[in-house]
C-alpha cells in the first residue's frame, strides 16, 4: 500500500509539476528552432457557426477587418443545422464575396468542415469558430511559420476576455496561460500534442477527410500531419479571444468532451502513441494521457493514504479530504466573493472529476458526435 501511495503522489506531481518543468528545460537546452518568414500563401478561412446569431455579425466584421490582401482571402462560413438566424445573417455577406453553405440538418463540426474543405482553394486552410475575435495581423503571424517546409501546421494562442459575472472567468484564464506555457516549450521542442480549433492553420494539401464520428478535429487533424512527418507549432503572437463559459456546468461539459474525445483519438492513433519511441509520443503521453487518467492516480492515493496506520499518511489523507472539501465549497459558492479562496480546489476537483466522468463516457456509455453547445 506504501508503495502504492507514493507511485501515485509521483504521477500526479510529475502530470501537473514535473513534465512542465521538464519539457521547460528541454525547449531551453535542445530547442529546435522554427524558420520563420515573411510569405504571402493564398488562404481559405473556414468559420464553423451553428446557432450563433448573437456573435456571427460580429465575428463577420472582425474577420473583413483583418490585414491580410483581399485577393489573398476565401471566407466560408457553415451554417449547418442553425435553427436560428445565423444563415440569414451570414448570407447578407455574399455580395461582399463570402460564400456561405448551409442545411436543415445538424451532423455536427466535423461534417461541417468536411463539407466546407472541398470549397476551399487555398493554399493554407485557416480554421475558426464563430465566437472566437482575432487581433488585425493574425494570418500573417500564422502563415509566416509555413516558411518552414517541416511545419505543416500552425497553432496561436487562446486568451480568455475577462468577465467578472462569470464563474469561470479565473478557472479559463489560469488553465489557458498553463496551457500556453506548454505549448511553447513542446514547440520549441518538437511539436505542440494538438491544436486548437479556434485558431488553427494547415496546408491544404495535408488535409483528409475527417471521419465523421470523430469529436476532436484539430486534435485529429493534428496527428495525422505528425504521422506524415511534419511538425505542428504554437505561434504566441498570433492571439484568439473569446468568452468564458457561462458557468461551471458547462465548462465542467466541455471537459468531459476533451477527455472522452482524447480517448476516442489514442484508439485510432495508437500506432504511434503505444511505443513512445518518439519525442511526440512521449509529449502525449505526458501531456494528454496522464492528465486524463489523473483521477485514478487521485483517487488511488486517497484510499492508499487512509489505509495505512501510520501518521504521516494520516496527515496527508485529511490534508486531501480538506482540499476535496474546499472544492466542494467552491461549487456552492462560486457565484460569491466568498468563493475566491476555494476557485483553485474548485477548478482542479471538477477538471478531474470531469476526466473520469470523459472515461466512463467513452468505454461505458458511448459518445456522439453532437455534444451539448456551451453558452458564452
Amino acid at each position: 500500500m506504501i508503495v502504492l501511495f507514493w507511485l501515485c503522489l509521483g504521477l500526479v506531481v510529475y502530470t501537473y509539476v514535473g513534465y512542465p518543468l521538464l519539457i521547460g528545460l528541454w525547449s531551453r537546452l535542445r530547442p529546435n528552432p522554427i524558420q520563420q518568414g515573411e510569405i504571402c500563401p493564398t488562404i481559405s478561412m473556414i468559420i464553423a457557426a451553428y446557432n450563433e446569431e448573437e456573435v456571427i455579425l460580429s465575428k463577420i466584421k472582425n474577420t473583413l477587418a483583418l490585414s491580410y490582401p483581399g485577393d489573398r482571402l476565401e471566407i466560408i462560413i457553415v451554417t449547418d443545422g442553425s435553427t436560428d438566424r445565423t444563415s440569414e445573417i451570414a448570407q447578407t455577406f455574399e455580395r461582399a464575396g463570402m460564400r456561405v453553405l448551409h442545411q436543415p440538418e445538424r451532423q455536427g463540426k466535423t461534417a461541417a468542415l468536411n463539407r466546407a474543405v472541398p470549397y476551399a482553394s487555398g493554399e493554407i486552410l485557416f480554421f475558426s469558430d464563430a465566437n472566437t475575435f482575432y487581433s488585425h495581423n493574425v494570418i500573417q503571424k500564422m502563415v509566416r511559420n509555413f516558411h518552414d517546409a517541416s511545419v505543416g501546421g500552425v497553432s496561436g494562442r487562446k486568451v480568455i476576455l475577462q468577465e467578472s459575472d462569470r464563474s469561470t472567468t479565473q478557472g479559463e484564464t489560469a488553465f489557458w496561460g498553463y496551457e500556453a506555457s506548454l505549448k511553447y516549450s513542446e514547440s520549441q521542442v518538437n511539436s505542440i500534442v494538438t491544436a486548437d480549433g479556434e485558431i488553427f492553420a494547415m496546408r491544404r494539401a495535408l488535409f483528409t477527410p475527417i471521419p465523421t464520428q470523430i469529436v476532436h478535429d484539430d486534435m485529429y487533424l493534428t496527428l495525422t500531419m505528425i504521422e506524415q512527418g511534419y511538425r505542428v507549432v504554437y505561434e504566441p503572437e498570433a492571439s484568439s479571444a473569446e468568452y468564458p463559459s457561462k458557468t461551471s456546468g458547462d465548462e465542467f461539459y466541455l471537459k468531459v468532451r476533451y477527455a472522452s474525445g482524447g480517448y476516442q483519438i489514442c484508439s485510432i492513433f495508437k500506432r504511434i502513441l503505444v511505443f513512445p519511441r518518439t519525442i511526440f509520443a512521449f509529449e502525449f503521453i505526458s501531456h494528454k494521457i496522464f492528465r486524463w487518467i489523473a483521477p485514478f492516480f487521485l483517487v488511488s492515493l486517497l484510499i492508499s493514504s487512509a489505509l495505512i496506520p501510520m501518521i504521516f499518511y494520516r496527515s496527508v489523507f485529511w490534508m486531501q479530504i480538506l482540499f476535496y472539501t474546499m472544492g466542494i465549497l467552491g461549487w456552492t459558492l462560486q457565484r460569491t466573493r466568498k468563493s475566491k479562496i476555494f476557485y483553485f480546489p474548485h477548478y482542479f476537483c471538477m477538471g478531474n472529476a470531469a476526466a473520469l466522468y470523459g472515461f466512463f463516457r467513452y468505454f461505458i456509455f458511448g459518445q456522439s458526435t453532437l455534444w451539448r453547445k456551451a453558452q458564452r
